[in-house]
């Protein structure tokens, strides 16, 4: 690690004192794909649409557990790319719902994926500030002016502090990602369960037409 100026109590960051929001966070993780069970229980047929919606499933809790991890681990840049990840994941969702001719992007195989520009825009329109969110994890996960610098610091007697290891400003930095990851976790935690919901009355109703 190199560091410049480095101060007595120069981490200000202590994943120890947010335990129990880290803790939470990867129980919700559970619960949200837990929704997820409904489509899996008995014989289902596996179609390519059914297909998708586990890779998305799999992607959510993927992004969602690697969050957490980050920022339990004080490491601002890797878990805002894996959020940004996220909130893309479930941004789709509302890309497909207006352009269900594209799902096909999305089967096992598919050799050309979507526009992420346009799925971003398909967002905003049903979430207003999910642009707003996306870029600003976009300034970080890119090479940018405004992502760069997560340690550099001014301290009270005027000093610079800077150091090339991650790490959060302050626990209240640390909390806003579980803040919004939170946010992004319940829309996504609807979504597999009203997907898982579909899929289950469409095999109901083969079952009884059999």
């Amino acid at each position: 690690m190199v560091e410049a100026g480095a101060v007595n109590g120069s981490r200000v960051f202590d994943a120890a004192e947010i335990e129990g929001e880290l803790r939470d966070a990867r129980t919700a993780a559970l619960e949200m794909v837990r929704g997820a069970r409904g489509a899996l229980s008995g014989a289902v047929d596996l179609t390519m649409g059914y297909l998708s919606f586990l890779g998305f499933v799999e992607r959510a809790q993927a992004f969602h557990l690697g969050t957490v991890d980050m920022v339990e681990a004080g490491n601002p840049l890797a878990a805002a790319t894996l959020l940004r990840s996220f909130a893309e994941n479930l941004a789709v969702v509302f890309y497909i719902e207006k352009h269900p001719g594209e799902m096909s992007k999305l089967y096992p195989g598919a050799e050309q994926g979507l526009a992420m520009g346009k799925v971003i825009a398909a967002a905003q329109k049903s979430l207003p500030g999910f642009k707003r969110l996306h870029d600003h994890l976009s300034s970080m996960a890119h090479p940018s002016g405004s992502g760069a610098f997560q340690t550099l610091r001014t301290e009270p007697d005027g000093r610079i502090f800077w150091q090339s290891h991650p790490t959060f400003l302050s626990n209240e930095d640390a909390l806003q990602y579980l803040k919004w990851l939170a946010e992004l976790r319940g829309l996504t935690a609807t979504v597999i369960r009203n997907t898982a919901a579909g899929f289950a009355a469409a095999e109901s109703s083969a079952h009884q037409s059999g």
